[in-house]
């Protein structure tokens, strides 16, 4: 890299033009340089962020066996985390927007410090977050996730069915709380949604599911959102 401004020196060192692309080259030579320096920095910045944000959350792994006082202090910390998180990735993307070349873990962990935020910062930056997945900078199911989400909390049916949430349901004659499905705009369309994003079909996911947390996700069709208030 530092003999290129040299290479364009030779080029055109009969040209007339010799000192104009000397000065021309360092400009960019000093401009690429600063470019990877931000780079290296918001690196260091938020692949931080994505080990705080894992870290207060390691907790969860082991919560049913936590008094309750000890889940209010845990969620305390995570809440207070993620403030901080969320400053500091706002911060940049106000200010700077997504920044480029960045590494995966801190491309994930603004979209995870996104994911753990509120409505309001969700929705603001929903369409980021699409751009960036259209691009590859972030996986699709990272937007499918996010506008699933947004529209869940906005009391809408979603859209690539990946929400759950509980609600009433009769369990063999008795009113139970059960985790459901959250309702989706096109059910008979859900598995060739789910596959343009990359995600399984809904059985298997609901299968999946689960099993991973020891209770039963049911999928019922004829629930409609009024159906968890």
């Amino acid at each position: 890299m530092t003999e290129w401004p040299e290479m364009l020196n030779f080029v055109f060192e009969k040209s007339g033009f010799n000192v104009t692309m000397h000065r021309y080259s360092r400009i960019l030579l000093f401009l690429f340089i600063a470019a990877l320096s931000s780079c290296n920095q918001y690196n260091r910045i938020l692949e931080d962020v994505y080990d705080n944000d894992q870290a207060a959350r390691e907790w969860t792994k082991g919560m049913s066996s936590l008094s309750a006082d000890e889940i209010v202090q845990y969620s305390t910390e995570m809440e207070r985390v993620d403030s901080l998180n969320q400053a500091t990735v706002f911060g940049i993307l106000d200010k700077e927007g997504w920044p480029s070349l960045l590494s995966d873990k801190a491309n994930r962990a603004i979209w995870i410090v996104i994911d753990h935020s509120d409505l309001a910062y969700r929705s603001k930056y929903l369409g980021l977050v699409k751009e960036k997945a259209e691009e590859g900078v972030l996986d699709k199911t990272d937007y499918a996730i996010l506008n699933d989400r947004v529209l869940m909390e906005e009391g809408k049916p979603q859209i690539y069915g990946t929400q759950i949430k509980m609600a009433a349901t009769i369990v063999e004659d008795e009113l139970a709380m059960q985790l459901c499905l959250w309702p989706v705009e096109y059910p008979a369309a859900l598995d060739s949604l789910r596959s343009t994003v990359g995600l399984s079909p809904i059985e298997e996911y609901l299968k999946t599911s689960s099993e991973s947390i020891g209770q039963e996700i049911v999928w019922d069709k004829e629930k409609t959102v009024a159906d968890f208030d």
